[in-house]
């Protein structure tokens, strides 16, 4: 199976102010890729197509990307932005990452919640219509007009090293998740083309 990076398509007004508001919300680092597969990504293989993606050295490239584009820099090891030396690959051993069916609904119920319901340590979530005004931009710019033909899955977020916060566990870097019900992953696909959003919001 091979993947395509298409993270550079994300560069629009409406996915920064999304992922801006959600770091804002959730006080999270808030992530998102886009790639495509050479095969055809339906409910039936939906893990399968996730898990290779996940074991594949695109993926790590791809977050690594990510966090630089968004000034986070908290999984690189550039010294210039106070990096330091990764210790373990940032997938984690024996990872279930289990997926499960969210509507068209649901996902853009999760989406609210990210800005305006889910935990937020300084109280910074959006009002209703300010969130229902960015995941009506957000969505439209990711999938088109209705959603049509898109299906979606929440992942359980247990693929990425954490970074022991809520956890106890010892850190070892790259870290993204913090273990808290702010962890999230979030799957998106349409034929050939996957969206994966990730949050890890904490105090």
């Amino acid at each position: 199976m091979r993947f395509t990076g298409l993270s550079d398509d994300l560069d629009s007004p409406a996915v920064d102010a999304f992922l801006s508001a959600v770091d804002w919300s959730m006080n999270s680092n808030t992530l998102l890729l886009k790639v495509a597969t050479d095969v055809s990504v339906t409910a039936a293989n939906q893990r399968h197509v996730l898990h290779t993606y996940l074991r594949s050295s695109l993926f790590e490239e791809m977050m690594l990307a990510a966090d630089r584009h968004r000034d986070w820099y908290n999984l690189s090891e550039d010294e210039e932005y106070g990096g330091l030396p990764n210790e373990r690959p940032l997938l984690r051993e024996g990872f279930l990452a289990t997926t499960s069916p969210l509507s068209y609904a649901g996902f853009l119920a999760r989406l609210r919640w990210m800005l305006s319901e889910a935990f937020s340590p300084y109280e910074h979530h959006c009002s209703p219509a300010d969130a229902e005004q960015l995941v009506r931009d957000f969505a439209l710019e990711l999938l088109g007009q209705d959603g049509s033909g898109w299906l979606f899955a929440s992942v359980e977020p247990d693929f990425l090293r954490s970074t022991g916060y809520y956890s106890g566990e010892e850190p070892l870097r790259p870290a993204y998740f913090d273990g808290s019900d702010s962890d999230t992953t979030t799957l998106i696909h349409r034929d050939r083309v996957c969206y994966l959003l990730l949050t890890n919001g904490s105090p």
